[in-house]
């Protein structure tokens, strides 16, 4: 960490900005790209080394625009040729659950992408799906480009208001991570325990049904 610091320190001009914008979008390419550290470093730079806070907001926002219109057009390429999914895709189980993305993104698909940059690791997925969904280009830039403005803004505004501390800034980003993190887990087991609740729920009806259409055994005199 401490040589790529160094390394951002030393670039000069247009170049420094370039390399936040480019890790903004890799994120979004290949998501276990460490995109934020790279982000707080840009953070950091601004606050302490002469970067310029508007070109570093502009080069992480656009970064992370570019990024996201890049996999929501890989969501619409999938998309446009389920028939020739690979076999793993092609399973009933896998199929329903893309089918059930689909449907909340045409429904929230706005939401999804206005918090899109506060859920680390999970980024790219929301704009896959909007590409499943077929969200217009035009959605997802504004909803993605105001989710990243807004992240971007407020990490601008932590990163001046601790200053030169930057194991401070790594590790309030951290605790961060943890906490949404941990919300996202605790959403995707509320949500499989109702799917479960549902599922028996659903079943016992059809047996109760059943029973009443078969009636009372009939009393021969």
């Amino acid at each position: 960490m401490d040589a790529l610091r160094e390394w951002m320190e030393g670039l000069e001009g247009p170049l420094g900005y370039l390399v936040l914008a480019v890790s903004s979008w890799i994120e979004y390419v290949f998501p276990p790209f460490p995109g934020d550290t790279v982000s707080l470093f840009g953070v950091f730079l601004a606050a302490t080394a002469g970067y310029s806070a508007v070109g570093v907001f502009l080069a992480l926002t656009g970064g992370s625009v570019i990024g996201g219109v890049a996999a929501w057009g890989f969501g619409r390429w999938l998309g446009d040729r389920e028939e020739r999914w690979p076999g793993f895709l092609q399973r009933d189980s896998v199929k329903r659950g893309l089918r059930k993305v689909r449907t909340r993104f045409e429904k929230r698909g706005n939401w999804y992408l206005a918090a899109n940059r506060f859920l680390p690791a999970l980024r790219a997925f929301f704009f896959v799906g909007a590409g499943l969904a077929n969200m217009p280009l035009r959605a997802v830039i504004f909803w993605g480009g105001l989710s990243a403005a807004v992240w971007n803004g407020l990490l601008l505004g932590v990163g001046f208001a601790i200053g030169s501390n930057f194991e401070r800034l790594e590790a309030l980003y951290a605790r961060y991570t943890q906490v949404a993190l941990g919300l996202v887990a605790l959403a995707v087991v509320a949500g499989l325990v109702g799917m479960v609740i549902r599922r028996r729920r659903a079943r016992s009806d059809e047996t109760k049904s059943d029973a009443a259409s078969d009636g009372p055994p009939s009393e021969h005199a």
